[in-house]
């Protein structure tokens, strides 16, 4: 708790208690179950926002922010967070990563130097939210032990480096070619299907123009980015429904739709079936 006292003792007490933590060496998590409102709080660490609600608009160093649901909010050390209201009282993941833990890991993948997150709003891949769920099921073991936590907290750092853009990732100076442009929005899409990625994310991340993209994208691949990234998550969402493991309304959730009326209509105009009917059909005529 020593370690993370200075960004515990910043919320008020009443919220505080109903808070679910794990406090490990270099990584903490929260769950809580609404955000604080009117209150300027910063912190020492890397900090970090997962919640499946939209966050409310927060004044992030003076400027005001919005948000969007389906992504990882990041702060780096040091930012001042002024959250406009409480949201929707739904608990989310709050993690809190040592700046010195992070600066180690980028050390031993080839960087030097203090590492900056450039992005408030990053997707993330099911690998990442893997890492995480089972960082988060080991800590609450009873028989769980340090180096077991610590292994897990270097593979969350790790694909974090990986797939969020820091001050180590630069664009080239000139744009990709084509071809290349178009292989890596495909690796993109497929990478992080589950996310609320949209077109300006992708062309953000391959450094090209929307118009210029979505233009090149649709000749050279026969439909628009959207509805190939729509193809993406309703293939998934097949594979998912196949294995029997998870609900229609999990489905949605894992493969990056924000709602059910959304997803069912999206489904049934590809495949011919709402979703209830393909998991409820599987290993009949269907496949």
């Amino acid at each position: 708790m020593d370690k993370y006292v200075n960004f515990v003792n910043q919320i008020p007490k009443n919220i505080m208690e109903k808070v679910e933590k794990c406090l490990c060496s270099d990584v903490a998590l929260f769950r809580p179950e609404t955000f604080i409102a009117g209150k300027l709080m910063h912190s020492e660490d890397f900090h970090m926002i997962i919640t499946s609600t939209t966050p409310p608009d927060t004044y992030v160093n003076c400027k005001l922010q919005s948000f969007s649901s389906g992504k990882i909010v990041v702060f780096n050390p040091g930012d001042t967070i002024l959250c406009t209201g409480e949201g929707v009282k739904k608990r989310y993941l709050s993690l809190l990563i040592k700046p010195g833990f992070i600066n180690r890991t980028a050390e031993e993948m080839g960087h030097s130097g203090p590492v900056r997150f450039l992005k408030i709003l990053n997707p993330y891949s099911g690998e990442l939210m893997q890492a995480i769920s089972t960082f988060d099921r080991e800590a609450e073991r009873a028989d769980t032990f340090p180096l077991m936590l610590d292994c897990l907290a270097a593979q969350i750092v790790a694909l974090l480096l990986r797939e969020f853009k820091t001050n180590f990732k630069r664009f080239p100076e000139k744009s990709p070619d084509m071809d290349t442009c178009i292989a890596l929005s495909v690796e993109y899409m497929e990478a992080f299907y589950n996310a609320n990625i949209k077109i300006a994310d992708i062309c953000d991340e391959i450094n090209i123009s929307p118009f210029h993209f979505i233009r090149t994208f649709k000749k050279k691949i026969g439909v628009s980015p959207h509805k190939y990234l729509l193809k993406i998550r309703i293939q998934k969402a097949r594979e998912f429904l196949k294995s029997g493991r998870y609900s229609v309304s999990e489905t949605a959730m894992l493969c990056g739709f924000v709602s059910m009326p959304h997803f069912s209509s999206t489904f049934k105009d590809m495949t011919g079936y709402s979703p209830a009917e393909y998991k409820k059909n599987i290993g009949s005529a269907l496949e």
